[in-house]
């Protein structure tokens, strides 16, 4: 034990020895580098080193691993060398070490210790914050962002929005939810799907890159707009964290868009609005807007001399306005400035462009117009119609919807219906329909046909109920329903009369509510009989429905109708001002129905010679007393007016 004592003793003092002459085996003082710890990313990066030596050592740098090398490799004397180091596709971390040695003397050596940390699960914008205008053309108006990410994504639905200045007192009562918020269009923002982010992100961790584009609708109040669109993994059990490996919590773009100009509820406010929607819908026509407004040949304005002027402030205000040849994009509402137009009578919105391709919709903005008496979206695309469309049926006096893209005539009639409108006198649902060529339903899909694809189909075969309660609306003085996709026969005057209608005569104060039953059409009132041609049965006119008695026009025509003329149109008291040749008889040419027949009526198919002398006679005189409306003589052949003498009646 004494001389293992003495020997530890005599080892102790040899090493003190040593360090002081800095001896220390292995580690000389003349090879020394300036890193000896290095620590890096998931990223392929390369580091420098600085090695320090005397002029006569060769040394040389190996790796302990093959995910990171030297260059150069060897050398003499000091010397600056690179370790580049390469990416990883792992989660975790990985270690190496680099030595550096004389080549002369193994002992003599450096260690450089390199860490390098994996990927987290990591949701990177590459600009978090953005600012877009308050509008643009529809194509323009999106935010592309990029993503880095190594974990499946989704925008989540819920999108926080906040005003970057405070409401103005008043316009808290003022502004639509539409303003405040919903203006990031949520559903259609473009994400690739899971299945395509899995397979680009199928190389372990490494993140990849994706393109969102999330779209965004015009802002029409002068208020700075903020939304926070939260992005997420789709596994809900994924932590985010950044690449220290630290939570990171939520991933949030926030958008910020301007305000729109400010809009005075005034005439020059007027002016403003109607030159912004025009740009806003990008719309073909153009004027001088540096002209006096009065001059514009889309607008006229309220005049003091107008004897319906709302009231004295009107003077000078828009009165009606003209929108036409325009291009809005599907899901592209129309701008919300529209309600500004105070003391808008009349508002005309016709010809978008491939509007048959396009499924269009109207904001509800046009309901709160508490003026307008005329509303004409034609040719636009609309698939419905907007909430709350009843709040115009205090005003309207004129509807037309024609040439847009329903599918049903129960949808509109559930909405428009004399109930819900009662000061209503014109309406026009023509044209709905999607295929300006189709003339054989039989060849089309069924499937297409019954889900309104190719525009607004009703089988009156199996379902009257429709056009009937349509046809109990005694205010309209003009209905067309020409050129949609209508099959089938006709309500019969007997389904007419089961359904309550009643007759001329039974009609209580007919005379005092029907003027023209008091001369030229008085024979619906009598119990006189009269014969079409080729009927070979005579009418009574006391046996004629009473169905539409103002209404002056009336067109059914270009459809796929079958089966027979009913009385109650044959000998409707204006008749023969409908035009019927071209607006009642005239379906579909060479038309099949989805039954394959041949559309027509087949009381008038072969009667190429359908006259109307069973109306006002053969001539001014002579068989007036068999005409059923003789005073019409005068009007149609005579040149004049409709007076005259009636003959004795029975």
């Amino acid at each position: 034990m004494h001389k293992i004592i003495c020997g530890l003793l005599l080892c102790s003092l040899a090493l003190t020895s040593c360090e002081k002459d800095g001896d220390e085996p292995g580690i000389s003082g003349s090879l020394t580098v300036d890193r000896e710890e290095i620590l890096v990313g998931p990223d392929r990066v390369t580091e420098k080193v600085t090695i320090s030596a005397s002029e006569k050592i060769e040394w040389v740098a190996s790796s302990s691993t093959k995910f990171v090398y030297t260059t150069p490799a060897n050398g003499t004397g000091s010397a600056q060398i690179e370790f580049v180091i390469d990416s990883t596709l792992e989660s975790g971390s990985r270690t190496a070490q680099v030595r550096i040695m004389n080549r002369n003397d193994n002992s003599e050596r450096r260690i450089v210790n390199i860490t390098q940390f994996g990927y987290g699960k990591q949701i990177l914008l590459k600009e978090p914050d953005v600012e877009i205008e308050s509008s643009g053309a529809y194509d323009d108006r999106y935010i592309k962002a990029m993503v880095t990410t190594n974990v499946a994504f989704k925008v989540v639905p819920e999108v926080v929005y906040e005003l970057g200045e405070e409401l103005t007192p008043g316009d808290d009562a003022t502004l639509s939810d539409g303003d405040l918020k919903d203006w990031i269009r949520i559903d259609d923002v473009k994400v690739p799907s899971e299945s395509d982010q899995e397979e680009e992100l199928d190389r372990k961790d490494r993140p990849r890159s994706f393109e969102i584009r999330i779209p965004w609708n015009m802002n029409t109040i002068p208020y700075t707009r903020i939304a926070k669109i939260r992005l997420a993994p789709i596994d809900p059990d994924v932590e985010l964290v950044d690449q220290e490996g630290k939570p990171t919590g939520e991933v949030i773009l926030t958008v910020r868009q301007e305000a729109a100009q400010h809009i005075t509820d005034d005439r020059a406010g007027d002016s403003l609005v109607v030159v912004m929607i025009n740009e806003k819908i990008q719309s073909m026509v153009s004027w001088d807007t540096s002209e006096n407004m009065t001059n514009w040949d889309v607008v006229t304005l309220w005049e003091e001399s107008n004897e319906d002027l709302p009231e004295p402030e009107a003077v000078g205000r828009v009165r009606s306005v003209l929108f036409s040849m325009f291009n809005m994009q599907e899901g592209e509402i129309f701008p919300r400035e529209l309600r500004y137009l105070k003391y808008l009578e009349s508002f005309t919105l016709q010809s978008n462009e491939n509007r048959q391709l396009r499924e269009m919709e109207m904001g509800s903005e046009v309901c709160e117009l508490e003026h307008l008496k005329k509303l004409t979206i034609d040719s636009y695309g609309l698939i419905r119609l907007p909430d709350d469309f009843v709040r115009l049926g205090g005003t309207l006096e004129e509807l037309n919807l024609s040439s847009n893209n329903f599918t049903s005539l129960t949808d509109l009639t559930s909405v428009v219906n004399k109930t819900n409108f009662p000061k209503l006198k014109v309406l026009r649902l023509a044209a709905c329909r999607r295929n300006d060529t189709m003339g054989e339903l039989n060849k089309q899909d069924q499937g297409q046909l019954t889900s309104g694809e190719l525009g607004m189909y009703l089988n009156l075969n199996t379902n009257k109920q429709a056009l009937i309660e349509l046809l109990k609306w005694d205010a309209l003085e003009r209905l067309n329903l020409a050129y949609n996709l209508f099959e089938g026969e006709l309500p019969s005057d007997e389904e007419m009369a089961a359904a309550g209608f009643t007759t001329y005569k039974a009609t209580a104060e007919a005379e005092e509510k029907y003027p023209i039953l008091q001369d030229t059409c008085r024979w619906l009132l009598t119990d006189r009989e009269v014969e079409l041609p080729g009927m070979n049965r005579k009418v009574k006119g006391s046996e004629v429905l009473c169905v539409l008695p103002k209404a002056r026009s009336f067109s059914i025509n270009l459809n796929f109708l079958t089966g027979d003329i009913p009385d109650w149109i044959l000998f409707h008291p204006y008749f023969v001002e409908w035009n019927p040749e071209s607006l009642i008889f005239t379906q579909w040419e060479n038309g099949k129905d989805s039954q394959g027949n041949s559309v027509g009526f087949d009381n008038i198919r072969n009667n190429s010679d359908f006259g109307y002398g069973y109306y006002y006679g053969n001539g001014k005189e002579a068989d007036r007393s068999k005409a059923a409306y003789p005073m019409y003589y005068n009007k149609f052949v005579g040149g004049g007016d409709e007076g005259g003498v009636w003959p004795d009646l029975p």
